[in-house]
């Protein structure tokens, strides 16, 4: 895997002393991120062990106190403060979050929170607003590699990329992210996605239609029929994107359809699909989105994918996909 420490932004790495608090003796987890090396003292078993634990981490993960509200917010919700680079926020039933200059989260978990909320929210909405400290712009959105760039699937929960994304894999085409991708600006004004394998999220009737047990150890939430599942491949390698493709339902289940996005679309929609929306417009990124658009529609295309709900027609979406992926591959 390539050198991804020399590609972030200007963040210092946290320091070993910010680990973890001096009075605690806790197991420390280690981990491959969205490209970053975090040290974590909640085991997060959807997460990419990292395989050589580094002495200063980009990212650290602890339990602790939280504040309730921080002392000079410059913008406030019910929810939610930022105050610089702070950004407290609280998930009812679930935890206090407190995420620190795009280096560190630190949770308080409420007392009836379950440990797979605690992990969904931590990989989830927290990882997001740490990614956005750190000025990347980030999608809800599975991607896949093709060849040397990667492809992107974005859409609301229930479309269909995550299926889509666990399809691919096994025709070869290794998974890079699921339902959280981390775009990064490179110096020729391009985005590069940094992957992190973590474990696909699928619906029970995607596990049934790909022919996977669903069993209560790989059950993500308790009130909900969602599981992890392993990917057939999987590659860590950071690549440049080569297209997003926005899912949409076809109600009539006929042939699925694939047209390219105007400009002023892919705005709408590339906006629509950020991780949380919520997100942009509180930490004032819209520019930064704007950008991003500007680029993926420029470099890679934006996409209109339409098929149906159910897995009927599943083989011909994937084979639109390849073809199209052929032809822009002759174009280049």
């Amino acid at each position: 895997m390539r050198d991804q420490r020399s590609r972030m932004t200007n963040a210092d790495p946290v320091s070993d002393t910010d680990s973890v608090p001096e009075s605690q003796n806790l197991i420390e987890y280690h981990y491959v991120i969205s490209g970053l090396q975090v040290r974590s003292t909640i085991e997060l078993p959807s997460a990419i062990r990292s395989e050589a634990p580094p002495q200063t981490p980009e990212v650290v993960i602890v339990e602790g106190d939280v504040p309730d509200k921080l002392e000079q917010p410059e913008r406030s919700d019910k929810l939610w403060a930022i105050e610089g680079q702070r950004f407290l926020f609280r998930i009812p039933q679930v935890m206090h979050v407190l995420v620190e200059d795009g280096q560190r989260i630190t949770l308080q978990r409420f007392p009836e929170a379950q440990q797979g909320d605690v992990v969904l929210f931590l990989l989830g909405t927290s990882f997001a607003v740490l990614l956005q400290q750190r000025g990347r712009v980030v999608l809800h959105a599975s991607a896949v590699a093709v060849g040397d760039v990667a492809m992107l699937f974005c859409g609301p929960s229930g479309a269909g990329k995550s299926t889509l994304a666990a399809m691919l894999s096994r025709r070869g085409f290794p998974l890079l992210n699921d339902d959280v991708c981390n775009l990064s600006r490179t110096g020729d004004g391009q985005y590069e996605v940094y992957p992190d394998g973590r474990m696909l999220k699928l619906w029970a009737e995607s596990m049934e239609h790909l022919q996977v047990e669903a069993t209560e150890e790989h059950r993500i939430r308790e009130s909900m029929e969602k599981f992890y599942l392993t990917p057939e491949t999987v590659d860590l390698t950071p690549r440049r994107v080569g297209g997003v493709y926005m899912i949409y339902p076809l109600d009539d289940g006929g042939a699925p359809q694939l047209e390219p996005l105007s400009a002023v679309e892919g705005m709408v929609e590339l906006m629509r699909n950020a991780y949380r929306p919520m997100l942009v417009h509180a930490m004032e990124m819209q520019p930064s989105y704007f950008e991003a658009c500007v680029s993926l529609i420029r470099n890679g295309g934006l996409y209109r994918l339409k098929r149906a709900k159910d897995f009927s027609r599943a083989d011909e979406v994937l084979t639109l996909l390849e073809e199209n992926w052929n032809l822009k591959a002759i174009e280049i």
